[in-house]
């Protein structure tokens, strides 16, 4: 008797592969984007004033890096290039994951989005979101340094 190794990712890429075919979708369909996607860790932090949010994204440029704010749904997308291949090499494990990723995250409060700054240094985005008095509902594109 064989014992397998059991992989709750491949049980869950089988059910979304499942899913995809009963609702008539085709791998080959959907936006190439969407092939890969990995989703970074985020920490929320909350003092008086603001809202701190910090974004892990190791390996991901500044320039592929987007982060828009529509009301209060703080949306982080972006794309982490795939690495140059050696040639001479064989893989004996491939954990990280490369391509398109999106976080939405549903923010406490309004954000004062004149003054709303962003910090990308080391592979850490920085967000320093001011809270606001009132709730604009409009959408904005916060531009990130460092």
């Amino acid at each position: 008797m064989t014992l397998v190794r059991w992989d709750p990712l491949r049980d869950l890429l089988n059910l979304q592969e499942r899913v995809s075919r009963f609702a008539g979708l085709h791998p080959e369909d959907l936006p190439s984007k969407r092939k890969t996607c990995w989703f970074p860790a985020v920490d929320i932090l909350e003092t008086g004033d603001a809202y701190i949010v910090r974004a892990e994204l190791p390996g991901v440029g500044k320039e592929n890096i987007n982060i828009e704010l529509v009301g209060r749904r703080l949306v982080i997308s972006g794309t982490r290039m795939e690495q140059s291949e050696i040639n001479s090499a064989a893989y004996r494990t491939l954990e990280r994951v490369e391509g398109y990723f999106e976080r939405s995250l549903n923010m406490p409060g309004s954000i004062d989005v004149d003054k709303a700054k962003a910090r990308y240094v080391d592979g850490l985005l920085d967000l320093y979101l001011p809270k606001a008095q009132d709730d604009p509902d409009h959408c904005v594109r916060i531009e990130c340094t460092g």
